[in-house]
């Protein structure tokens, strides 16, 4: 068994990546920024923690390998189960879903009783330590300049630095790290892939006055681009709660107090917003939130890039977070780190090089899935290749074909949900229903 590994960051993509540590190192510290946590208290680290999140399917399967029991344990708290094609009613692409009872079960719950039970269970693990208050200030290379042996930390109450060395240090510190100005330092350069999204989030937590209930347990107005760059969720929680989420891309203008939120809802395509905010009571104030890019950093690309570090969930690569894949991808990549981990004894540059390349493999479909929809809007995009031009032509087939025909439907979501690569629309009975689609 190895030594010692560092996790920077004590967000989920963390403490999944501590969890697949814990089984290959006597150690693991996690170093969180933030303070302890306190009950009922989102992570200041984490903005968007007040906003709807989506455990996809594999979500929930790879979380259940990480954590026996999690899903059922989660359910007992309250979580809200959900059968893809039957409780969520979806307004997509100009046309209502049928809806039926199919065989895509999910989990849903608030991103702050995730993160919680997350921890809760992370803190159970004798060998995992969390020491909170701490953010790194650079990585510490061995002499030979071909590893990272350690990490420069500071103490945010004392000021103090101290250096800190480990058999393995992993990032997951999110979106807002350093990683590819640390690497810097030591003249190595992580190229990025940058995709403009101008997206923005306004959301709402309310409950429910009596005798009223929504018709499903998700309602989902999407966007269609590039026409209708708005849309609208509403996502039954724990304890009687729901987020009503408002989404806009390419800087449309989102409500920020409580009448524009009202008044935004007469925008949408379906009734059923209107008539939610008319039944329910807001317990929350309006949070807003945006992101202007997904990025991808391409490490697997990097030649130089130093054995011993490897770099996990936003901090590597962030999604457009409407499709809810940034949780799932953490956990996928948690699990290709305890592959590496069992079949390769060294953590040397091979091992490193080939965890980046099997992370690349996962990233790849959610990325090419996500920049192909926001193409279609021609702010948001350069020149489109062939081959985009031919998925988006495709996908948008399948989209109105999946309306109404359930075995369309059915294949869709199990993409969506990344229990399929997106080869399983390409089955002659979703090409023949395609070809003989005429849209009304």
């Amino acid at each position: 068994m190895r030594n010692k590994a560092i996790v920077i960051g004590g967000s989920i993509a963390g403490k999944l990546a501590a969890k697949a540590l814990s089984d290959f190192f006597k150690e693991v510290v996690i170093l969180e920024a933030g303070e302890q946590r306190k009950e009922e208290s989102a992570r200041k680290q984490v903005p968007q923690s007040n906003h709807i999140h989506v455990l996809l399917a594999t979500g929930a399967e790879e979380l259940e390998k990480l954590f026996p029991n999690i899903k059922n344990e989660l359910i007992e708290l309250g979580s809200i189960t959900s059968n893809v094609t039957q409780d969520i009613k979806w307004y997509h692409f100009g046309e209502l879903k049928h809806r039926f009872k199919g065989d895509i079960n999910i989990i849903q719950q608030s991103r702050l009783m995730l993160e919680q039970h997350i921890q809760y269970r992370t803190e159970a693990i004798s060998n995992i330590i969390i020491q909170n208050g701490k953010v790194v200030e650079k990585l510490i290379m061995d002499d030979q300049r071909i590893k990272v042996c350690g990490i420069t930390v500071k103490c945010l109450e004392t000021g103090i630095q101290e250096n800190m060395y480990a058999d393995l240090v992993v990032d997951a510190s999110g979106f807002h790290s350093k990683n590819i100005s640390w690497l810097q330092e030591h003249k190595i350069n992580v190229k990025e892939e940058k995709i403009k999204i101008d997206l923005s989030y306004s959301t709402r937590m309310f409950r429910l006055k009596e005798n009223y209930c929504i018709d499903g347990k998700v309602i989902y107005v999407t966007p269609k681009l590039p026409e209708i760059p708005y849309g609208a969720i509403i996502q039954k929680l724990e304890k009687n709660k729901y987020f009503l989420t408002y989404i806009g891309y390419a800087n449309e203008r989102l409500p920020k107090n409580e009448e524009g939120f009202y008044d935004f809802s007469k925008k949408m395509a379906l009734p059923d917003i209107l008539e939610f905010l008319q039944h329910a009571e807001a317990i929350s104030d309006i949070s807003m939130y945006k992101v202007p890019y997904q990025v991808r950093k391409q490490f697997e690309k990097t030649k130089n890039v130093p054995a011993g570090f490897l770099v996990m969930g936003d901090a590597h690569t962030r999604f457009d977070p409407i499709y809810g894949q940034g949780m799932t991808i953490a956990a996928m990549e948690s699990i290709e780190l305890q592959k590496c981990l069992q079949q390769l004894n060294k953590i040397d540059k091979k091992f490193t090089q080939i965890f980046y390349a099997s992370i690349a493999k996962i990233v790849d479909i959610p990325w090419e899935m996500t920049t192909t929809e926001i193409f279609r809007h021609p702010e948001l995009r350069g020149d489109l290749s062939v081959k985009q031009k031919f998925q988006q032509w495709y996908t948008k087939k399948v989209y109105e074909v999946a309306a109404t025909n359930e075995e369309v439907y059915s294949r869709l979501a199990k993409v969506i949900h990344l229990l399929c690569k997106p080869t399983h629309l390409f089955h002659p009975k979703v090409l023949f229903a395609v070809l003989l689609h005429k849209k009304n």
